[in-house]
């Protein structure tokens, strides 16, 4: 029996299972923790206090039309209001934080530096995003040309 994903792949679904591996990697680094210093704790906190305010104003945002696919949903409008007036994609800036800030607040190296291979691969998961998006909504071009910066306000 082969089970079917309509419009799996061609919806981005393997970018989805790549994406959910480099977390389970991230995840299993943090069994490792550590006890850090008390300066690694309060920087790993407030990069996690960062990121939920940041990915959860991004998903508030969109609320009903939200994906883990790069394909934006039926009946999705481009967005530009809110942290999306700040960067094109808060919710994946907000899980670089989150991931960053639980190694440091852990002390662990491993997961810290699985962490940083986030924004590379969120680079490439949003240059596909990025060309759906300029298909369905041929004003995203002008949108990114003001919104320079793709995760993080002023920083990347």
């Amino acid at each position: 029996m082969t089970i079917k994903f309509h419009g799996f792949s061609s919806r981005g679904g393997w970018w989805v299972i790549a994406q959910f591996l480099l977390f389970a990697l991230i995840v299993v680094a943090l069994t490792g923790n550590r006890t850090p210093g008390a300066a690694l704790r309060l920087a790993g906190w407030a990069l996690i206090v960062a990121a939920v305010l940041l990915a959860g104003t991004g998903a508030w945002t969109i609320r009903a039309k939200i994906t883990p696919l790069p394909a934006p949903v039926d009946g999705a409008v481009l967005m530009d209001r809110g942290p999306f007036a700040l960067v094109r994609h808060p919710i994946y800036g907000g899980v670089i934080l989150g991931f960053l800030g639980l190694s440091l607040r852990g002390g662990n190296v491993a997961a810290g530096v699985l962490s940083l291979l986030l924004i590379p691969f969120f680079y490439a998961k949003t240059n596909h995003e990025e060309a759906l998006l300029v298909a369905r909504f041929p004003e995203y071009a002008g949108y990114s040309e003001r919104v320079r910066h793709r995760f993080l306000p002023w920083i990347l």
